[in-house]
């Protein structure tokens, strides 16, 4: 699509948006035509340059962009990147600062195409992946650019980022090459792993407690009972082929403390205890999870394909309202919760999707149960790669897409649209957001391509924006997160850069431990009994020993001392 068309589309797009938005109105007069391509108000305007007065070094990232268009891979199966001409952000992005980005799709298949791309040396320009092992494959490889000599000429992103977490994704020679997604500057953790439950259900049923894992399970029997062709408990996709999420969030609720990071093959996978960290399988809780998810399983109260089903069918189910109980890593935003609710409810105002606080096992303290952890270094990294013409272009895009003026384009839209003015940092909602239909705003995709995530910034933000807001207005997201999800994550920074290179000893140990998981984990769930169930566990435990798993487990409890000592400085 060329840009003329594309614009014209962006413009057909919102004003039909807005056209039905202002229909809906109280007001009598209209909401504002969008501008998505208008220029920013004089408060978010950039006016310095690179060398300003006394040869002083400008701290205003947009002064420093120059046009550039690269490539950029994001290394999950489960991802399918948009076009980025279509999105009111990406078209505004490309308009005013002569940026543009090229999706690569890893087409389901993300190890096999990232295998191939370094293969045959045709990496992207610029990749986004979990910290560790792939990260560290192409630092050995010499694939990817260091970042250290733009650190003194762009001080923002240091101040931005944080000097502490940038220090801790530095690699084993020592150089930075990773422009951290979700990052934490400060003290204010964040989560998206919830429960949710379908309204309608949850009320014709009497809206029974749903505390316990004992009241979750009495309630999904009375949902398969009176519900038969409704999945009475489903659970977000496999993650990298061996997570289980299901298997993830009742672990969180087993014990006091716990999060799914703990028994996560790309997270800790191994349970702090004192000063050591030990086996999953050796861990009681585990046990007890395990127990819970294979009796919901053989009794017919979850999704019996669990293992299999795509993102793309689970959304499909939630939207269609076949789920009576979801829980998953993500559940609570845009492209998951937040978009079925807003699908069912525009089908009927009674309908949709209600967070709850999470379940957890008799006798354990509520507010000791963290289906999410979070890391001050965020979720995944960007990297640039030795293919990029011009790596400091690309550095420079990034640099400023996780200011506050990138953030504030990426989340809440381009200037002009569902914005115009910006008071202290918060975009201020005009009309065309505050009447908005909620399924059609999910449909323009704003917030894709925000790889750079700064959380402190838009989670502050985002929650002054919905006191601005009067109830029916606010954001489904919003109010999951700052009710539940935020209150129940766990700050997991300690344990950091636990994956070893996959070329270490380490490293093919835990290749060796991921593999025999993926098959240990689906047989403890289709055990037959109880006592299968333990027996399984058992013999995890005996062939991981044999495996090299405690090796391993020396290795990450020698790490998370590192980590705490770093901390301490």
């Amino acid at each position: 699509m060329n840009s003329k068309k594309s614009f014209q589309a962006l413009i057909v797009l919102a004003l039909s948006v807005i056209l039905v938005l202002s229909a809906c109105s109280s007001k009598n007069e209209p909401a504002p035509s969008p501008s998505p391509t208008a220029s920013p108000s004089g408060n978010e305007q950039g006016s310095g340059n690179e060398g300003g007065e006394g040869g002083e070094v400008s701290t205003d990232p947009r002064a420093k962009i120059k046009p550039v268009t690269f490539t950029q891979y994001v290394h999950y199966d489960w991802f399918t990147a948009p076009s980025w001409e279509e999105r009111p952000h990406g078209k505004w992005i490309t308009d005013n600062l002569g940026v543009a980005i090229e999706p690569i799709q890893s087409n389901g298949a993300a190890a096999q195409r990232l295998n191939s791309m370094i293969v045959s040396n045709e990496l992207p320009d610029a990749l986004v992946l979990d910290k560790g092992k792939d990260v560290e494959r192409l630092v050995e490889a010499g694939k990817l650019v260091a970042l250290d000599p733009y650190l003194e000429k762009y001080p923002e992103f240091v101040a931005t980022i944080g000097e502490e977490t940038l220090n801790m994704l530095r690699s084993a020679d020592g150089k930075l090459y990773q422009i951290p997604n979700w990052y934490i500057n400060g003290d204010q953790g964040n989560g998206n792993a919830a429960y949710i439950v379908n309204k309608k259900i949850y009320k014709d049923l009497g809206s029974p407690p749903l505390e316990t894992w004992d009241d979750l399970e009495a309630y999904l029997k009375q949902v398969k009972d009176k519900y038969p062709n409704i999945i009475p408990f489903d659970a977000g996709e496999v993650r990298d082929g061996s997570e289980l999420q299901l298997l993830g969030m009742l672990y969180s609720g087993a014990a006091n403390g716990n999060t799914p990071q703990f028994i996560s093959p790309g997270g800790v996978f191994g349970v702090p205890q004192g000063d050591k960290i030990v086996s999953i399988f050796q861990d009681p809780s585990f046990q007890e999870a395990a127990l819970y998810t294979s009796r919901l399983f053989r009794q017919g109260l979850t999704s019996q394909d669990m293992f299999t089903q795509t993102r793309d069918q689970i959304n499909e189910k939630l939207r269609a309202g076949n789920i009576a109980v979801f829980a998953a890593y993500d559940a609570v935003v845009e492209g998951i919760g937040r978009e079925a609710n807003n699908v069912l409810k525009a089908k009927d105002p009674e309908a949709g999707y209600d967070v709850i606080w999470p379940v957890h096992k008799a006798g354990v303290d509520k507010n000791q149960v963290f289906p999410s952890g979070y890391n001050a270094l965020g979720w995944n990294v960007n990297v640039i790669t030795t293919k990029a013409a011009d790596p400091e272009a690309i550095f420079a895009y990034m640099n400023w897409a996780t200011s506050e003026e990138g953030q504030r384009v990426f989340f809440f839209g381009p200037p002009g649209l569902f914005y115009d003015d910006v008071q202290d940092g918060v975009p201020v909602p005009n009309d065309a957001y505050i009447n908005r239909d909620p399924k059609k705003y999910d449909e323009l995709k704003i917030g894709e391509f925000n790889w750079y995530g700064n959380t402190v910034y838009i989670d502050t933000t985002k929650g002054k924006r919905e006191q601005l807001l009067p109830e029916e207005a606010q954001d489904w997201t919003t109010v999951g997160q700052t009710t539940v999800s935020f209150k129940t994550s766990k700050n997991i920074t300690e344990f950091s850069n636990m994956t070893p290179v996959p070329t270490s000893e380490e490293g093919i140990i835990m290749q060796r431990l991921t593999d025999y998981y993926k098959q240990a984990v689906s047989q403890i769930v289709f055990a037959k009994s109880d006592e299968e169930v333990i027996s399984l566990i058992q013999k995890a435990d005996q062939e991981t020993q044999g495996l090299g798993y405690q090796k391993l487990l020396d290795w990450k409890s020698a790490k998370w001392k590192e980590n705490l000592e770093i901390m301490k400085k």
